[in-house]
């Protein structure tokens, strides 16, 4: 097989303009990803366009690493939380139609769940429900790998207890759009999946996005792939069924559908001026409206929504004030996607940025990594185990029973988390114990050993 890097100087889907901006900007952006894609941090593709109209569309990487399938802009990738924004457009439908208020407490829906004459579809929508995530809970695994219906989803989760007062703050929860998918299935008598095409998906143009089921043959798929310690650096990503995420993160499109979803942003298309409003107004200096994450970046406001799951990155942004549209999506799981959504922003606006260094890592022994297993848990209770797995260390979320990711070390007590983006450091003090600390894109935290 023919080295990644030769390939990835092949031509791999290339739409655009031939004005020089366009030139230009191409030039940056291959010279940004070109060291990501060789060290098997990013496969995928770009989209940037302005006013509705595509400056640059391109492939990176493989889409099918095996059969040597490269990406190109019309390839198609599961998107994780991009689902979210999606799904309250549905939602906001509704309430426009008069179906719904989104003022309305659930149980008006869903009769039966506990306390749903507190929780109001809004909270939902702004993340305020309460609701914990299902990707915190212990039996997580058994679910994302079986087929669900939304109902046994929601009746997994609706008996746990609230973390905070319903509209009291902010906790981002897969839970709150499992419900909401539910509600628009009570509402309509449609299936989540019908009723989006019919209203959403079909009205936009996007004939490429519909929801992510493992055993349909989808036209021009990207296979998703996780980090490995292998000549490659990645493997396929194993079973997972994505009836778990209905609402939350189980739609699959290609960069240049996403690009239709800007007209239920600003047209008339599917939602009205003051719907519109409604949906994009940040709710409690919350950074987050109802789906959307309502930010500013270079001084520019922004709507946006990001997603990850194993073998998927995806990112969406929009800057009304431009109406510049820029777009990512991605078959590797991979942290380096945090930068990205900084820095690809950064090269059309002409800002500051880093050209990505790889990291290089080494081997060390099975035998020497035992020392590192156990629990560890941060100041706010969550935790995490790290374990010894076929040969490498690997972290495992709040008790998790999967295989967890991968941690690649650095140097004999540094490992990074690829898949995330972290790294967790370990030193030895004149006591001989072994303590820990973790470090990610909102700082360091120091880690007690519990277990």
């Amino acid at each position: 097989m023919k080295s990644i890097t030769y390939y990835f100087l092949i031509i791999v889907g290339f739409i655009g303009c031939n004005s020089i901006l366009s030139q230009s900007l191409e030039q940056k952006v291959d010279a940004y990803i070109t060291p990501l894609v060789e060290a098997s941090d990013f496969y995928g593709s770009v989209l940037f366009a302005k006013n509705g109209k595509v400056d640059l569309a391109k492939g990176y990487g493989y889409a099918d690493l095996e059969h040597e399938v490269l990406n190109t802009p019309k390839s198609v990738y599961h998107m994780g939380s991009i689902n979210k924004p999606i799904t309250a457009i549905g939602i906001m439908l509704l309430h426009q139609k008069g179906k719904l208020n989104i003022e309305d407490n659930i149980d008006k829906y869903i009769t039966d769940y506990p306390r749903g004459n507190d929780i109001k579809i809004k909270y939902l929508l702004a993340q305020t429900s309460g609701i914990p995530s299902y990707n915190d809970f212990s039996d997580y695994n058994v679910y994302a790998t079986r087929e669900n219906t939304l109902k046994e989803v929601v009746d997994w989760f609706k008996t746990k207890e609230l973390l905070f007062e319903p509209g009291a703050k902010y906790d981002y929860s897969n839970c709150n759009y499992a419900l909401l998918a539910l509600i628009i299935e009570k509402v309509t008598g449609q299936s989540y999946n019908n009723f989006m095409r019919e209203n959403v998906f079909k009205p936009l143009g996007m004939m490429n996005t519909g929801i992510f089921e493992y055993d349909e043959i989808i036209k021009n798929r990207a296979i998703g792939y996780d980090p490995a310690n292998n000549k490659y650096g990645l493997k396929p990503i194993g079973f997972y069924n994505n009836s778990i995420k209905v609402g939350s993160g189980a739609v699959h499109s290609t960069v240049l559908d996403m690009l239709k979803l800007e007209d239920a942003i600003y047209t008339d298309k599917i939602l009205d001026k003051e719907t519109r409003q409604l949906m994009l107004t940040e709710v409690a200096e919350n950074d987050y409206g109802l789906g959307w994450g309502i930010w500013q970046r270079f001084g520019k406001n922004k709507y946006d929504h990001d997603g990850a799951s194993p073998g998927t990155v995806a990112y969406f942004s929009t800057y009304p004030d431009d109406r510049v549209t820029i777009i990512f999506l991605g078959n590797i799981n991979s942290g380096v996607f945090n930068a990205m959504k900084k820095d690809l922003a950064a090269i059309y606006f002409d800002e500051e940025y880093t050209i990505p260094t790889p990291r290089k890592y080494i081997e060390i022994e099975e035998s020497k990594l035992s020392k590192f297993e156990g629990r560890y848990e941060f100041d706010s209770g969550r935790f995490f185990d790290l374990k010894v797995i076929e040969g490498h260390l690997r972290f495992l979320w709040m008790g998790r029973g999967e295989l967890g990711y991968l941690l690649s070390p650095l140097s004999n007590y540094n490992f990074y988390m690829r898949a995330r983006g972290d790294q967790i450091n370990f030193k030895v003090d004149d006591n001989g114990k072994l303590n820990a600390t973790y470090i990610e894109r909102s700082g360091e935290s120091k880690l007690k050993k519990i277990e």
